[in-house]
């Protein structure tokens, strides 16, 4: 009987260790953890200290990406640089002044809704920037005539479709500005014919998504898919549709290519075409 108890300690003494050295690694585990984040923390506090200030010095020169990054970072704020919106609008207008696409591309979002459409970006309420809708879109309008996508600044944004959204979305479900059906297919077409984008799978779903879609959103869905190379999305719609709604289809395609071309003498195609 004693021998049974004696085992019984043991054992109970050996789980009781165990677990201590179990809770002592643990513990370890979380304090180097710990300081790793920190140091990761420390470290990127660094880079983004050090990449301001080079913000900053290439601003003082006149460079429009550096001016236009500087007025994002001021429009963030950060522990590195206090938030200031005034001198980060300030800095915006001059570039888009100049006719720099990414910076027209976000002062006309910020005007437009407050938007800002960097990731992670902080939003402007309309005490901090009263909106401008009108000039906003305009912004976008001429953003999209510098290139297709505001790059460097921002990336996988494409100024034209941008302003078809907000054309179909009433300023992007904001109401600042009014739905307009035949521009928002007009820079749709644009998009389409300037910049190859968007591709097929997003026309699909745009005007197909609903599994009641009728005979007129196949017809206007065929339009812009005959703007792109061929492809099974394309041949599928086609072989579902009549004779008649093809044919309706191609003339309202050459109707978008039309008045895509007329509105060049206002928004010319950007100079350097996206080959995506």
């Amino acid at each position: 009987m004693r021998l049974f108890s004696s085992d019984r300690s043991r054992a109970a003494l050996l789980i009781v260790s165990l677990s201590l050295i179990g809770g002592t690694g643990c513990i370890t585990a979380s304090i180097v953890n710990s300081v790793q984040q920190k140091n990761a923390q420390r470290a990127s506090a660094e880079m983004q200290k050090t990449r301001i200030e080079g913000y900053k010095v290439a601003a003082s020169r006149g460079d429009l990406e550096a001016m236009t990054q500087l007025g994002l970072e001021y429009i963030n704020g950060s522990p590195s640089l206090e938030r200031d919106i005034p001198t980060g609008i300030s800095l915006l207008e001059q570039a888009a002044a100049r006719q720099y696409g990414p910076a027209e591309y976000a002062l006309g979002w910020l005007l437009l809704n407050g938007s800002n459409r960097q990731y992670n970006g902080r939003t402007l309420s309309a005490e901090q920037l009263p909106p401008d809708p009108s000039r906003g879109i305009e912004l976008l309008k001429r953003s999209s005539t510098r290139s297709c996508s505001p790059s460097p600044v921002f990336f996988n944004r494409f100024s034209a479709f941008d302003v078809s959204d907000i054309y179909r979305n009433s300023g992007v479900n904001s109401g600042t500005i009014r739905q307009d059906i035949p521009q928002a297919d007009l820079w749709l077409a644009r998009s389409i014919l300037d910049c190859k984008y968007p591709f097929h799978t997003t026309i699909k779903y745009k005007f197909l998504g609903s599994t009641e879609a009728g005979t007129a959103a196949k017809i206007k869905a065929l339009a812009f898919l005959l703007m792109l190379p061929a492809s099974d999305t394309l041949a599928k719609l086609q072989a579902s549709m009549s004779p008649a709604d093809i044919q309706a289809a191609q003339e309202k395609m050459a109707m978008l290519r039309q008045a895509a071309l007329e509105s060049k003498q206002q928004y010319p195609a950007p100079p350097y075409p996206s080959q995506r």
